[in-house]
């Protein structure tokens, strides 16, 4: 084993504390179930938590064709591919979620975002 349950924890600790150092918060939307017309564009959201993330707006330019931002947030955040963001720069649909592992611990999760304009 190359890390120890305490390195583990450890690791995971020190990330989230650099996560919750941004102070940042959004809200995070959730699709209600329910007949929709025109998919997801026509679709109700309810508030299911507030998250403490780490948004950043300008994202590698690897990603800049397909994502508009990304954001890191602690490995429990309850989030879903679909779902929404609402952060005081705007609100963004989820495009993936991606948990980061390090040596058998999931130390935070990546977020790829889709600015929603006029929201």
């Amino acid at each position: 084993m190359l890390l120890t349950d305490q390195e583990r924890a450890r690791a995971i600790a020190d990330v989230a504390q650099l996560i919750l150092a941004s102070g940042q918060i959004a809200k995070v939307q959730r699709m209600v179930p329910g007949e929709r017309l025109y998919g997801s564009d026509d679709a109700t959201y309810s508030d299911v938590a507030e998250i403490p993330l780490e948004l950043d707006e300008t994202p590698p330019e690897e990603l800049s064709g397909k994502i508009d931002a990304v954001a890191d947030a602690l490995p429990d955040a309850d989030v879903l591919g679909e779902d929404r963001l609402v952060a005081d720069s705007g609100t963004y649909k989820i495009q993936s979620v991606e948990p980061v592992h390090f040596f058998g611990a999931v130390t935070h999760k990546i977020l790829q975002l889709v600015k929603l304009h006029g929201r």
